[in-house]
């Protein structure tokens, strides 16, 4: 069997991070107008590696595999979510 690959910065050579986001969130029941307006955004969290980070959008990635040289393959999980939905971004040392 093969050894396993570290889980380190290394493997896409970015930041593993804990996003703290902003989602929309939407009701399709009936409600009095007064209800309807305590309506809030739905606060999400997810965690990757952040692989793109800009004005208009951050994008991570919570899952990889490996060729069987050891090499990354393919990313997986992909999270894109809009930057001004960003609401906080911790780095999580691996």
């Amino acid at each position: 069997m093969k050894p396993l690959p570290q889980v380190t910065k290394k493997i896409l050579k970015a930041d593993y991070v804990q996003l703290t986001w902003s989602d929309i969130n939407s009701d399709s029941s009936w409600k009095n107008l007064k209800d309807a307006m305590k309506s809030t955004p739905t606060i999400c969290i997810s965690t990757g590696w952040l692989i793109k980070k800009d004005l208009n959008v951050h994008i991570i990635v919570a899952d990889v595999n490996f060729e069987d040289d050891g090499s990354l393959g393919d990313v997986g999980n992909i999270t894109t979510i809009p930057s001004s939905n960003i609401l906080k971004i911790k780095k999580i040392i691996l």
